[in-house]
């Protein structure tokens, strides 16, 4: 009787998300099974309305690289909550302050200066205001099958055309070329261009990473013709590949880095723009580049600098590079034992994708390993492709019960 009633409720609330909030999202969780609602969440794990527990390989799609309710940044926050200093302006707060004096140390190279948002697709749009502020109405080159986010800027920049068809027009100024191909990307310089963004690993395409030295013949390339080079490390920041940011594996130091999901500790949305001080000098002078009322909160930025400490003050990075190459050789070996159903695996840390033969099979593994308390989803931009994402403290047991379930959904999908 318990669970009929539970069921019922479930449903309910799955009509209503659809008929108020977004009619195709339940049609998509309940195409690979996940027709429950969630009722809990901690570290690596989400309860849902029946009290199964499933093994999170989604992480919020890159919220929560500290895992579901981490109970250090919840106890930092509730004790900002108690200090009663939520909304300052029209005056400065300390919090604030020492969030970007944080972030100045964390960063590579000379990224100094910055500004705290409420969200990744914002600071996006700050960069490109920052762009235009300083080059004017120049051209900015993006990537095909990038994604940078939903608000007009971002999506915009994004390089995945199904997600702009709906919205043209889009703003001008902006032209793409393939990610990874240099000879293009020289190409499409010319005296209009006014800088480069790019994501130093693209998600959204299935987990692409840069060819050998691609990353820092785009910062040549931007040295040589005085352009602006901005790396977008919204997914692959704070950690997701087994270094703080994923342009430290490259060696390279994008003149703008764009930050945002986890940086927020998966409880606080954030999102912050990083660059070097010669950009910054004009930013207070345009009312429009910093008018967001909530940007800067004392909530963000103490969610903000508790991730950046929680991050420092164990192995995490390190542990995360070592379960990542644990995981990536395990699928691959997988990929090896099944290609009739998997084409490859790729990726750095806990960012990676499994390739599958077709979009068919990718959501029948989904749904496989949905069956078997895994919750892992194909890319939004290109179906064929299973993203593995988990939260960096999943544990080294909870990635061998990972690779056990999905070795058993391949032999499932492989008999079909």
């Amino acid at each position: 009787m318990a669970s009929g009633i539970k069921l019922s409720k479930d449903m309910n609330l799955f009509e209503s998300y659809g008929r108020l909030i977004n009619p195709a999202y339940p049609s998509f969780l309940n195409k690979l099974g996940l027709n429950k609602v969630a009722t809990g969440a901690q570290g690596a794990t989400i309860t849902d309305s029946e009290g199964n527990t499933y093994i999170d390989c989604v992480g919020g799609y890159g919220l929560f690289n500290l895992g579901h309710n981490n109970p250090d940044i919840i106890e930092s926050l509730t004790d900002q909550l108690k200090e009663q200093q939520l909304l300052t302006k029209p005056l400065i707060s300390e919090i604030q302050v020492r969030l970007a004096e944080c972030i100045e140390k964390i960063t590579p190279g000379e990224l100094s200066c910055s500004f705290i948002l409420n969200s990744g697709s914002e600071a996006i749009d700050c960069a490109i205001k920052l762009v235009r502020l300083h080059r004017g109405g120049k051209t900015i080159i993006t990537a095909q099958k990038s994604f940078h986010g939903h608000t007009f800027g971002a999506l915009t920049a994004s390089g995945i055309p199904s997600f702009k068809r709906a919205f043209q027009p889009l703003l001008p100024g902006f032209i793409s070329v393939p990610f990874g191909d240099i000879e293009a990307l020289k190409q499409s310089i010319s005296a209009d261009t006014g800088a480069v963004l790019i994501e130093p690993i693209q998600h959204e395409a299935g987990i692409l990473l840069p060819l050998n030295g691609y990353l820092q013949k785009v910062r040549k390339l931007c040295d040589e013709h005085g352009l602006i080079m901005i790396l977008d490390e919204i997914k692959t920041g704070f950690g997701k590949t087994g270094r703080m940011f994923a342009c430290e594996h490259y060696n390279v130091v994008p003149d703008i880095l764009v930050l945002g999901k986890s940086l927020g500790g998966g409880l606080i949305p954030t999102g912050a723009v990083i660059a070097k001080s010669h950009l910054w000098k004009r930013f207070g002078l345009s009312f429009p580049m910093s008018a967001s009322s909530y940007a800067g909160n004392v909530l963000a930025c103490r969610a903000g600098l508790s991730t950046i400490r929680y991050i420092q003050q164990g192995s995490l990075l390190a542990d995360c590079a070592e379960k990542g190459k644990m995981l990536l050789r395990s699928l691959r070996d997988c990929v090896g034992e099944y290609p009739n159903i998997l084409r490859s695996a790729e990726g750095l840390g806990l960012l990676i994708g499994i390739e599958t033969q077709s979009g068919k099979i990718a959501l029948e593994l989904a749904k496989e390993m949905i069956r078997q308390r895994i919750i892992m989803v194909p890319a939004f931009g290109n179906s064929s492709v299973l993203m593995v994402e988990p939260p960096l403290v999943i544990s080294f047991q909870q990635i061998r019960a990972v690779v056990d379930s999905f070795a058993a959904a391949c032999v499932n999908v492989s008999n079909k």
